[in-house]
């Protein structure tokens, strides 16, 4: 592919104006005449930006990259055309940047970072495709209808459209073969031509000819997500969770090699070698050479190897001081492994004198080591953190002791049923962008086989990067998301996080000097997020097929804080809240989406499609698992003040029952070959064994069986490992069979 310099010349019938303010990321010019929206190539480098408002004679543009040294009096050129984005074959498996440059392209030309004013086509002009035609010549077609195929992906056809803003008509001429994306395949008798990709304003929603109810479930495989709250099919999710620097440590923190030495962290990132990219106050290297370090495996110490090396800022830290003479220095969210009815994970600042730590002993198992103290210091300072996948662990310290590492989990991207999924990194961090980047191409899709990437198309725009870019990524991805959904498939986008897309609404509205609202936030925040979310849905195209868009917006609330703008307007719009819990992450229950805070507004209307496509009785046994969840959590109360052996038999049992809801049925392990995705009609099963388990166990309670014989029956334990058994409908069958025979042996029948 191409890529293009400076020799772009004003388009006909366009004079050029000039620079007379430059604010950052906004550019005030003058003599120009342009409509809103227009994109502009602003100064010497033509760098892309556009006009954001139009007063008097000025013209304010938001540019999309880095305006260092631009000055006034420089040249302005409008292109009198919207931003667009192309359309076509090439999109799955690609990875651009907030608008749609591709980055591995622009990588192979100038190395890790961009020039300025460089300019690339999406699609590129050099793969020929093998298109295969659907329609004759003579036979009428719309704006919107299939004229033709591509086998863009082993489980995605991509179809030839004729672009929504012809007029259409008789097909004159179409042709057979290999063609590339800018050539010619079919020729109306209007004189108009489709070619095998076209271009589409990203400010503006595709048409479609109808709006459908949402009564199909977008399937995640998760089990609190698909049978407490459900997702449809063109619906609006909300995951929150708060900004964090990181769970990190101090630079002289010591990290453990296999052969037992030891070096300092912050050396350790001084000397690495791989892909480096640098923020204002954090960097990270992906590292060219993984290194060898230990790790805890959760039931011993063993050899691992750390990935990436991570480099943030720090006000203040933790010190802990214990008995067996370790000092350990971290952030007060850095998780720490404690002793508490086994070992959990323990955010820093809630440890306390007494605590037990759990540490590494020399013949690898696990031992305990209690704390004497503990202090917040004060300390502006680096802080260093280092990614170690699937343990996300290491072992560092004065003394070995096991520290967690942060990760970013795509559960979503992977299991959804949907055929394309759309991921924009929205002013992501770079490690984190990192991760996906580099984890999404080596992972392979459940339901072809296929590398996952060959259904995706990833969006990378992070947080050191302009931000009026950030600002465009969203509705680049939500473009790209419309156009496959205009084809009939399913769509799934994941935006994270739309807290960074309103941050930088908010930094171009301060430079326009806005009257602000609340935090400094546009008064208009609402109002661009409804626009944004509004796009979702299911629909009847143009060409009268079925297709949906279904958003999953990750909010990031500074300091956790959920009555912030964004999080509020978020809710306000958004039908599902998938509210994430760090109590239930530091006690090692994934995912940790809290089932009494988090809600689905699709619930009711998606009863009906759980009634026929599972069972008639999906309804009933949601409501009695939400039901049983809501009486434990007030029945804890209760056990607080007067312990669980002062509480009537049967509520001891609704404990016991909540307890096996909880550990058997809401817990899932991402990184199970057979857990990591549980369908709806295996979602069912367990949970009706459950139910099963609970009403006998009501009436052998009744009988006068103590609740602790029900409690420690065989079966429940055969309970807690059939979720892991790849025959799964064998084993479920031995446990429900032994638990009848032993409900039997008490009278319970």
């Amino acid at each position: 592919m191409a890529v293009k310099g400076k020799e772009k010349a004003a388009p006909a019938g366009k004079t050029p104006g000039e620079i007379f303010r430059v604010a950052g990321p906004v550019v005030t010019a003058t003599g120009l005449r342009p409509r809103m929206y227009d994109v502009q190539f602003v100064g010497e480098e033509q760098l892309l930006g556009e006009v954001i408002q139009v007063v008097g004679d000025k013209t304010i543009i938001q540019v999309y990259e880095d305006t260092s040294g631009v000055r006034p009096g420089e040249a302005v050129l409008d292109t009198g055309g919207p931003l667009v984005v192309e359309l076509g074959p090439g999109l799955l498996g690609s990875i651009y940047d907030g608008i749609q440059r591709p980055l591995p392209v622009l990588q192979k030309v100038m190395g890790d970072f961009i020039l300025r004013g460089v300019k690339s086509p999406g699609l590129t002009r050099e793969k020929s495709w093998a298109f295969a035609p659907k329609v004759q010549p003579g036979q009428a077609v719309g704006p919107g209808e299939v004229v033709g195929t591509v086998q863009e992906a082993k489980n995605v056809q991509h179809r030839i459209m004729v672009p929504p803003n012809f007029r259409g008509g008789k097909v004159a001429q179409i042709r057979e073969g290999t063609f590339k994306v800018d050539e010619v395949v079919a020729q109306l008798d209007n004189g108009e031509q489709v070619k095998m990709y076209q271009t589409w304003p990203v400010r503006r929603a595709r048409p479609v000819r109808d709006r459908l109810m949402p009564t199909i479930p977008l399937v995640t495989g998760q089990r609190v997500l698909d049978f407490l709250f459900p997702i449809a099919k063109g619906g609006t999710a909300a995951i929150p969770g708060g900004f964090g620097t990181g769970k990190c440590v101090a630079p002289d923190t010591l990290v453990m090699n296999p052969g037992g030495d030891s070096i300092r962290i912050d050396e350790l990132y001084d000397r690495a070698r791989g892909e480096r990219v640098r923020g204002e106050r954090e960097s990270w290297i992906r590292l060219d050479n993984p290194i060898p370090i230990l790790t805890f495996n959760g039931n011993e110490v063993e050899e691992a190897f750390a990935s990436v090396l991570y480099r943030g800022f720090a006000d203040c830290l933790i010190r802990i001081r214990t008995n067996g003479g370790r000092t350990l220095r971290v952030t007060p969210v850095h998780r720490l492994f404690a002793w508490s009815s086994g070992i959990v994970e323990v955010e820093a600042a809630r440890l306390e004198r007494g605590n037990c730590l759990a540490v590494p002993l020399e013949n690898g198992t696990i031992g305990r080591d209690v704390i004497v103290e503990t202090e917040t210091v004060p300390c502006r300072s680096w802080v260093f953190d280092l990614t170690v996948p699937q343990t996300h662990n290491f072992v560092g310290g004065n003394m070995p002791s096991l520290l967690h590492n942060t990760v970013t989990e795509q559960q979503l991207s992977k299991w959804c049923d949907a055929q394309v999924v759309i991921y924009i990194g929205c002013g992501e961090r770079g490690n984190e962008m990192t991760e996906v980047l580099s984890t999404f191409p080596k992972l392979e899709d459940p339901y072809t086989g296929a590398p996952l990437m060959e259904r995706m198309s990833l969006i990378a725009n992070t947080s050191n990067m302009p931000v009026a870019a950030r600002e465009a990524s969203v509705y680049t991805g939500m473009t790209l998301a419309e156009y496959y959904r205009d084809m009939g498939y399913n769509v799934a986008l994941m935006a994270d996080s739309t807290s960074r897309w309103a941050e930088a609404m908010r930094e171009i509205s301060s430079r326009l000097e806005e009257m602000p609202g609340e935090e400094g936030f546009p008064a208009y925040l609402s109002a661009r997020l409804s626009e944004f979310y509004e796009r979702a849905g299911r629909a009847k195209t143009l060409a009268g097929l079925e297709g949906s868009v279904s958003v999953v917006g990750a909010v990031s609330p500074s300091g956790g804080d959920f009555s912030e703008p964004v999080t509020q307007g978020t809710l306000r719009i958004v039908k599902v809240f998938w509210a994430l819990d760090t109590a239930l992450r530091a006690r090692r229950h994934f995912p940790a989406i809290n089932w009494l805070q988090s809600y689905s507004l699709y619930t009711q209307i998606l009863e009906d499609w759980f009634r026929k496509n599972v069972n008639e009785d999906w309804p009933k046994l949601r409501s009695w698992t939400q039901r049983t969840l809501q009486e434990e959590a007030e029945l804890e109360e209760i056990v607080r003040l007067v312990g669980a052996d002062a509480l009537p038999p049967d509520q001891q049992l609704t404990l016991e029952v909540a307890r096996m809801i909880r550990e058997i049925f809401l817990q899932q392990n991402a990184y199970h070959a057979v857990d990591t995705f549980c369908p709806p009609e295996r979602q069912f099963k367990l949970i009706g064994a459950i139910k099963k388990y609970s009403d006998l166990g009501q009436k052998a309670v009744k009988l006068d069986v103590p609740t602790k014989e029900v409690a420690s029956l065989k079966s429940r334990e055969l309970l807690t490992r059939v979720k892991y058994e790849s025959e799964f409908d064998k084993e479920l069958g031995k446990a429900i069979a032994q638990m009848d025979d032993e409900f039997k042996r008490l009278g319970a029948t």
